[in-house]
């Protein structure tokens, strides 16, 4: 995911940033945030994992220097990988494959799967608990694992 931000505060390997496109600060983990300084305006890239703290907070793969602010690009997907374990009318309960995780995902078509089943989710976001069991996705698409 991509996120366009002006830098408020820089610590050591955190920036806190606001979003441009919906003005929430943000908690950015990254090793070389001493290089930015306040009022930059950065484009963020990192794989979609938000905490529910306030600030919520992320991990930057990447931070670029934008000279202006623009219209954030459109949404791009990530994925999960996961068994369902407990199905309800609008959310599965779900093990993420090769990890402890369990996220409570989100999806109006959840009626569609059973437990046990392994598919595969996209998202655009997770928003994490701490601990991070029972974290919670918002799908917008699920298909099946063959």
């Amino acid at each position: 995911m991509t996120i366009d931000a002006t830098v408020i505060e820089v610590y050591n390997n955190r920036l806190l940033v606001r979003n441009l496109s919906n003005q929430q600060e943000i908690l950015v983990h990254f090793r070389n945030a001493l290089r930015f300084t306040p009022g930059d305006t950065v484009r963020i890239i990192f794989n979609g994992r938000m905490t529910f703290s306030i600030p919520p907070q992320i991990v930057a793969s990447s931070i670029q220097s934008i000279r202006h602010p623009s219209t954030p690009p459109p949404p791009t997907s990530s994925e999960l990988r996961g068994t369902v374990i407990q199905r309800s009318r609008n959310s599965l309960l779900v093990h993420e494959i090769g990890t402890n995780n369990q996220f409570i995902v989100e999806y109006q078509n959840s009626y569609r799967f059973f437990v046990g089943q392994r598919i595969s989710i996209q998202y655009e976001t997770i928003f994490l608990n701490v601990p991070p069991d029972r974290s919670r996705i918002i799908a917008t698409n699920i298909n099946p694992l063959r």
